[in-house]
């Protein structure tokens, strides 16, 4: 069903904006749809036990999260979590009815821009590394912290 699914998407007239080339990465858990201007991360539907995206609920949840989260990091990037409904046999991103799966809406960025790609380069410099870990320990000394003595702030 997926599948059928993230062949359909590689058609530009499901799109609502204007399309560059598509093409498809693929994770062992999700596949990133990459449009021109937006990219669509779509879970995949599976359980290893520690992760757990099995049903639509828990994927629409989990997106939500993926939202949630990386916000924090890259605002400008992480847009929505959009509704992909079927209508006329084919997908309609934010259509009418019951979605038949999510997906977060991203700006896309250059692909060069990856990590792994900077890495691959030798492009990785100790300034992008004490910058991640910069936002890495300000998201460790803002809000959300345990109580220490309920039973989640106990070592």
């Amino acid at each position: 069903m997926q599948e059928t699914l993230i062949a359909a998407l590689q058609n530009p007239e499901v799109y609502d904006h204007p399309v560059g080339e598509i093409s498809v990465l693929e994770t062992h858990i999700s596949w990133v749809i990459l449009t021109g201007e937006f990219a669509y991360k779509i879970k995949k539907a599976v359980d290893f036990g520690f992760l757990d995206f099995s049903t639509l609920a828990k994927r629409h949840h989990y997106c939500q999260e993926e939202l949630r989260l990386n916000r924090r990091f890259a605002p400008d990037l992480y847009l929505d979590v959009i509704g992909i409904c079927e209508t006329a046999g084919r997908p309609e991103l934010q259509g009418p009815g019951e979605p038949i799966e999510y997906a977060v809406r991203m700006r896309q960025f250059p692909q060069q821009d990856l990590l792994s790609n900077v890495v691959t380069r030798h492009g990785l410099e100790t300034s992008h590394i004490d910058e991640i870990v910069g936002l890495v320990a300000s998201l460790h000394a803002g809000p959300g912290r345990c109580n220490a003595a309920g039973a989640t702030g106990r070592p």
